[in-house]
């Protein structure tokens, strides 16, 4: 595998160049691990591993981890060679979640709908990247990592990974265009539990409910990940890339498009703005780093 360092160009519309550290040996270069991220690319070019790597924190995204895993795909996106992206995380855990701490102190101030920004970005990315991402799913993959593995095109979880949303019990909302993709996912009857309640799936039930592709034990997970990689890099690039734009413009049309509906989703953003600068995001918070029940007054 050779190894890529994280700096330079964004995702901007997947057009500036690639960074010239692209190709570089393993030798040439050491493993690159810059606000929480790791890139590997194969040696062959066609598979670029990106990780989340923060696993003394679950693998909780912060905003620079969030702008580095959005760079990381601007750079995959102009590769030539690269014909598919698997996404997992170091450790444990997928990803727990949202960085409490960066959500505390935004918690109840302006910056709150700024908070959710970085998040939204990268997820976007992932959904109009040119190449298929696949996650690979282990421990959990709760609030932003649940909403990460939604927005992926391709999903194994390992059985006994947990996958959820759980902001209802939090006290937090998410983006509007994360609720569109859930539903979309899932079902509008399993959205709403998922999103209503907290609720938490296991490996084998986020098969059943559309959430991913499959399950496997999760010593299999990695090798699992990596072959549906492998079968997607096979595979003809003009073809792959095509199929995957068709399938992302057939779900663009059957979701609300703010630019000509916004009238639709106001209301929606106001009540996710008042939640974001709520007492009771607060007391969410406070409840869940001292393990008890939050105690919400809708205020």
């Amino acid at each position: 595998m050779t190894t890529t360092a994280l700096s330079g160009p964004g995702i901007q519309a997947f057009a500036r160049e690639a960074r010239p550290s692209v190709g570089e040996t393993e030798s040439q270069q050491p493993p690159a691990r810059v606000s929480g991220v790791t890139l590997v690319r194969s040696e062959s070019g066609r598979i670029w591993r990106l990780t989340l790597n923060r696993p003394a924190a679950r693998n909780a995204v912060s905003s620079p981890m969030l702008e580095e895993l959005t760079r990381a795909l601007g750079d995959a996106a102009v590769d030539p060679e690269a014909r598919v992206v698997l996404l997992s995380g170091e450790g444990p855990d997928f990803c727990a979640g949202a960085d409490l701490r960066e959500l505390s102190e935004a918690a109840g101030g302006p910056r709150g709908m700024d908070y959710t920004v970085p998040l939204e970005e990268f997820l976007t990315a992932l959904v109009d990247h040119p190449l298929p991402v696949v996650a690979a799913i282990q421990g959990a993959a709760l609030g932003a990592g649940c909403q990460i593995a939604v927005a992926c095109d391709l999903a194994v979880a390992a059985t006994d990974a947990r996958l959820g949303i759980p902001s209802a019990r939090l006290g937090v909302v998410i983006g509007f265009d994360n609720v569109q993709r859930l539903l979309l996912a899932v079902g509008p009857k399993r959205a709403g539990e998922m999103l209503l309640t907290g609720r938490e799936l296991s490996g084998r039930e986020a098969v059943s409910w559309g959430l991913v592709n499959e399950a496997v034990p999760p010593a299999e997970l990695r090798d699992r990940s990596q072959r549906l990689a492998e079968e997607i890099a096979s595979g003809a690039p003009l073809s792959v890339r095509a199929s995957k734009r068709g399938l992302r413009a057939v779900l663009a049309k059957l979701s609300v498009d703010r630019e000509t509906e916004g009238f639709r989703v106001t209301d929606f953003d106001m009540m996710a703005a008042d939640a974001l600068s709520s007492e009771d995001l607060k007391e969410g918070i406070r409840a869940f780093r001292e393990r008890r029940r939050p105690e919400f007054r809708g205020r």
